[in-house]
């Protein structure tokens, strides 16, 4: 049972709160940062403007840096998922950050970028000669990002927190993803259980889909196997058939949040899939709307990831553990409503278990 990580969660959220007005230098000074590359880009700090375009991290600097007025420009594709969902309803000053330095593939504006000024631009390392080579040759500061494992998205919690001045600010986050990682590994290692076979679905398209190839540091850290990487993928995204998937034969399937277009009912009124043991059995669960893919509030996509994997061991109560999350993360309260809506509440309805577990009543 998980019961006493919430707990002490909330005193490791109290013990730290005044951790969240944490303020940068007042002087200007130069400071060296350490991206993805291995990189050294020197910056000077404290900065006051920050352009951010690989669409998951906008919402860790919001978190580190307690709000958005440093932020000054966001992939369009971020701005839109971000204003659908409850970030957007805690900062709606997001729909007026700018989206026209880089395109929705990730592609630089390098003409707009020198115009605006950022004093540094945190963009992929991936794919580096069309994202990050032309804004470099033009003379601006790039800091790159990767999400490839759990060291590299931990990487970056910390290197904003560098560039913003709130160094232990994002020590509060990464302390946490240890603990909470810690806590959920010595439940699974006592209790010595199979790994459930994923398959996590990001688009489709009739008999085709775009599942996750690796196996993603937020599936090992809730004890689950990716059957795409058994099946030998190793890729971000992969292109498979239904076919595939039927071979594979997953235990649980995951559709992805950030792609509105898909929906489990999508999966259980899928003529092909229907053969899947996971359909029959209903598990097939639309993510919540956290990002996993960062120590900056992944920590609540863990918990829940385990509390799918495995129901029989975790008891986390994971709507209060939402509602601390918020309050660490972002100093807000949230509403039932807002919760539900994080939870996937309405697309989830028909997915085993899932009422009984975090439905508002219980």
């Amino acid at each position: 049972m998980l019961k006493p990580m919430h707990l002490q969660f909330i005193a490791l959220t109290t013990g730290l709160a005044l951790l969240s007005v944490t303020t940068g230098q007042v002087n200007a000074d130069t400071i060296s940062v350490a991206d993805s590359r291995g990189h050294a880009i020197e910056i000077q700090s404290p900065v006051k403007q920050v352009a951010i375009f690989p669409l998951p991290i906008p919402e860790a600097m919001i978190a580190i840096d307690g709000g958005t007025n440093r932020l000054m420009a966001i992939n369009p594709r971020a701005q839109s998922a971000l204003m659908k969902g409850v970030i957007g309803q805690l900062f709606p000053e997001i729909a007026n950050i700018r989206t026209d330095l880089v395109a929705p593939n990730f592609i630089p504006n390098v003409e707009e970028i020198l115009k605006a000024a950022p004093d540094v631009v945190i963009q992929w390392q991936a794919k580096g000669d069309e994202r990050v080579a032309p804004m470099e040759n033009a003379g601006i500061k790039v800091a790159t990002v990767s999400t490839e494992s759990r060291e590299t998205r931990r990487g970056y919690v910390s290197m904003l927190g560098k560039i913003l001045g709130k160094e232990d600010r994002a020590k509060v986050f990464l302390d946490w993803e240890d603990k909470t990682v810690a806590d959920i590994a010595s439940v699974l290692t006592a209790a010595a259980k199979p790994k459930p076979r994923i398959v996590f679905i990001d688009s489709m398209n009739g008999n085709e889909f775009v599942v996750f190839g690796r196996e993603e540091a937020y599936f090992s850290a809730s004890g689950l196997s990716n059957a795409a990487t058994e099946a030998g993928f190793s890729e971000g995204s992969v292109k498979v058939g239904a076919e595939a998937l039927l071979q594979w034969n997953p235990d649980i399937v995951f559709v992805n949040y950030y792609n509105d277009a898909v929906k489990p009912a999508d999966i259980f009124e899928h003529p092909v899939l229907a053969g899947l043991e996971s359909v029959k059995k209903g598990r097939v669960y639309k993510t919540p709307a956290v990002d996993p893919a960062t120590a900056a509030g992944g920590e609540l996509a863990y918990l829940w990831f385990a509390e799918i994997g495995y129901p029989d061991l975790f008891n986390v109560d994971i709507r209060a553990a939402f509602v601390d999350g918020f309050k660490l993360l972002y100093g807000k309260e949230l509403s039932a409503a807002q919760i539900d809506q994080l939870l996937q509440m309405n697309w989830n309805g028909k997915s085993s278990g899932y009422q009984e577990s975090f439905n508002a009543t219980n």
